[in-house]
């Protein structure tokens, strides 16, 4: 690094994800947001003025640029391979958003940029990883015996639909991404099945998992749900442990008793996007990056797309991983 003390950060993509960042990273000491990039010329410089930082309509150009110690990509899923290729080749510390690619092959690129560089200088934005319920559900299971199933509920909010793709590659895969995570092993089958729209985008899915040391995992999805939740339940061997709803006030009116719920996700993973940025931030100062990893992204994307497979075919689907590279463990 150039700079001991401050970290001279790019942003690529000024969108609403891009923008959370921006404005999280420039509340930390020590960040110098130095550049914003995006295609969208008015995104860029509208963030860029609001927090005194540079704009450009070059992601790539930010991609390349050595003089920054790291670069968060938040640009459209399709991009992200090719700029953190391009970031890490350029030396550059890097904090993706998920996914990490759109195609396993473009994952398995990125995966084969990082081991030839040899360390780690990629995170990825599993950002559950840094939510408090989800931590403490693992915290409490360490002592509880091996895992027998993680089951992981999110509803969604979107009013209209979307590709499949998008459905499993943009929100299910935080939850498959949870199930190798709290489990601890790898998923080695998905059977995944589907309830669609009337227009014949996915409503409603449920994924069932084998992992590799003869655990299972549930997913249960739905893209138009009446609120926004994420609940979590770890089964072990000598018992459960269960995220406990977030704290909120409950009203009693009406002769009825209700809390709101909300339907906004930033809402309810805004604290674990700061603690995420806070860290990554800390480790850029360090040897190797942290957190969720290229090898969790290519993970991630082998069952996003055996999952996929399985809701076309109405049958299990093995995942099949590659050879874990020495550089993850």
């Amino acid at each position: 690094m150039a700079d001991t003390s401050t970290v001279r950060i790019g942003l690529i993509g000024a969108g609403a994800m891009g923008s959370f960042h921006a404005r999280a990273l420039a509340d930390l000491p020590g960040v110098d947001l130095a550049v914003i990039a995006d295609p969208f010329e008015a995104n860029a410089t509208n963030l860029a003025s609001e927090l005194g930082s540079t704009a450009t309509t070059d992601p790539e150009a930010v991609a390349g640029d050595e003089s920054l110690d790291a670069v968060v990509i938040a640009s459209p899923d399709e991009t992200h391979a090719d700029l953190a290729v391009a970031s890490m080749n350029s030396g550059l510390r890097v904090l993706c958003e998920k996914p990490l690619a759109t195609t396993v092959a473009d994952a398995q690129r990125v995966v084969d940029a990082e081991v030839a560089i040899g360390r780690r200088l990629l995170q990825i934005g599993f950002m559950r990883e840094y939510d408090t319920a989800h931590r403490q559900v693992l915290e409490q299971m360490q002592q509880m015996g091996p895992v027998h199933v993680v089951r992981s509920v999110h509803r969604n909010t979107n009013a209209e639909s979307r590709p499949d793709l998008a459905v499993i590659g943009q929100s299910a895969i935080h939850d498959l991404h949870t199930l190798r995570w709290l489990s601890g092993q790898e998923i080695v089958s998905v059977q995944a099945h589907a309830t669609r729209r009337s227009d014949g985008g996915l409503r409603h899915v449920l994924l069932t998992a084998t992992m590799s040391e003869h655990g299972h995992g549930v997913v249960e999805f739905d893209d138009n749900g009446f609120a926004y939740e994420v609940l979590v339940d770890v089964t072990t061997e000598s018992g459960s442990v269960v995220t406990a709803p977030p704290l909120r006030p409950i009203v009693r009116t009406d002769a009825r008793v209700q809390t709101t719920i909300g339907r906004d996700w930033f809402g309810w993973f805004a604290d674990a996007y700061r603690v995420q940025d806070r860290i990554w931030v800390d480790s850029i100062r360090g040897e190797a990056a942290v957190g969720p990893s290229a090898w969790d992204g290519l993970a991630a994307q082998i069952a996003v797309e055996a999952s996929l497979a399985s809701i076309a075919s109405g049958v299990t689907e093995s995942v099949s991983l590659p050879t874990r590279p020495s550089l993850w463990g």
